[in-house]
């Protein structure tokens, strides 16, 4: 009887799991939602991340994370005059694309 509940309970537990990364990896971020910005010479993902932290609310280390991951950066370091998604949708910024001066 308890080596049965506990097959059951760990085949529950695996499927829950399985299913939840089933729908979070069915829901990629629509790129096409988010603002694009042209990166500057001397731009960081720190930089963006305070210059654009009244849109986006959230901290700078998930402003990162969320950019690099979007983005399917390497790392952190940007090089002038690429392009990247930031996490600020479009309709907070009136729809328009930005791009850093």
């Amino acid at each position: 009887m308890k080596k049965t509940f506990l097959h059951y309970l760990v085949f529950s537990v695996l499927m829950t799991l399985f299913t939840a990364a089933f729908i979070y990896a069915g829901s990629p971020v629509d790129k096409q939602e988010y603002v694009t910005v042209t990166v500057a010479s001397g731009d960081t993902l720190w930089g963006l991340a305070k210059q654009y932290e009244q849109e986006h609310g959230l901290s700078p280390d998930e402003f990162i994370r969320w950019v690099v991951e979007v983005n399917h950066l390497r790392s952190s370091r940007l090089t002038a005059g690429e392009q990247i998604v930031i996490p600020v949708l479009k309709s907070k910024r009136g729809g328009s694309l930005a791009a850093n001066q």
